[in-house]
């Protein structure tokens, strides 16, 4: 599929253009002893090389051998109502640590979203991602990912990141991040929600607007809908992180 392709031929890409030398090298091995739980895989993609290169409890925790599951794959298996926007954050966030030295060490990415599991059935996942091995320039080379499925908490079915780093880093992935919401919501779901954080109401913001206030009731449920939110502070909060206001 579309997405598929786009992540494989930005691993190819990377792949041609990285440098050779490393900053400090990893033994992969050494994740034989790292602890997990029933719930929990990792595994390693080095994006000088074919991809994901090492895994552990892989099969246990999805069903997928490491043939069946390269970075690119991943993208396939996320559920359809996330994948656009599961494929941007993570094209974003790799070609950001791969072109940027990364000079401050804790440099994360948290990603949530809904996976589809080997044996046709979904869970939600949550992927904690660190930059592994670095050139001499500090760009990466290798990410370490921790996969834990945290189906069994009562959460939403919104995509959500959070990329911990400098704050340099961070305010050049936000923009990033912010142009995938550019379209999110309609110029006049974006004029309600901004009434809405001004404490107004709809009879207020029909006013206001020459709306109906059944219009303004139908955009209020659209906008609820778009964050599959069911509380109105849920929606601005996600605006808010996302760039949507600000």
């Amino acid at each position: 599929m579309r997405e598929n392709e786009e992540i494989k031929d930005l691993r190819q890409n990377i792949q041609e253009n990285l440098g050779v030398s490393l900053k400090k090298s990893k033994d992969y091995e050494y994740f034989n002893n790292f602890p997990l739980n029933s719930k929990q895989c990792l595994y390693v993609a080095n994006w000088r090389s074919r991809g994901i290169v090492y895994e552990k409890g892989l099969e246990n925790l999805t069903g997928y051998k490491l043939e069946e599951f390269n970075t690119e794959d991943i993208i396939s298996y996320t559920h359809p109502e996330d994948r656009e926007l599961v494929k941007n954050i993570t094209k974003g966030v790799v070609m950001h640590v791969v072109n940027t030295p990364i000079q401050n060490e804790e440099a994360h990415l948290l990603l949530s979203f809904r996976f589809l599991k080997k044996d046709g059935t979904y869970c939600k996942l949550l992927v904690q991602s660190s930059v592994l091995e670095r050139d001499e320039e500090g760009k990466m080379i290798s990410n370490f990912s921790l996969l834990t499925d945290i189906s069994f908490l009562e959460t939403h079915d919104r995509v959500e990141w959070n990329f911990q780093a400098n704050e340099l880093d961070l305010i050049e992935f936000k923009k990033v991040i912010y142009k995938l919401y550019t379209n999110f919501y309609t110029k006049r779901e974006k004029e309600i929600i901004h009434l809405i954080e001004q404490k107004k109401t709809s009879r207020e913001i029909a006013d206001q607007l020459s709306l109906s206030k059944l219009t303004v009731q139908t955009h209020r449920k659209n906008i609820l809908r778009k964050a599959k939110s069911h509380s109105i502070d849920d929606v601005l909060s996600f605006c808010k992180k996302n760039g949507i206001i600000d």
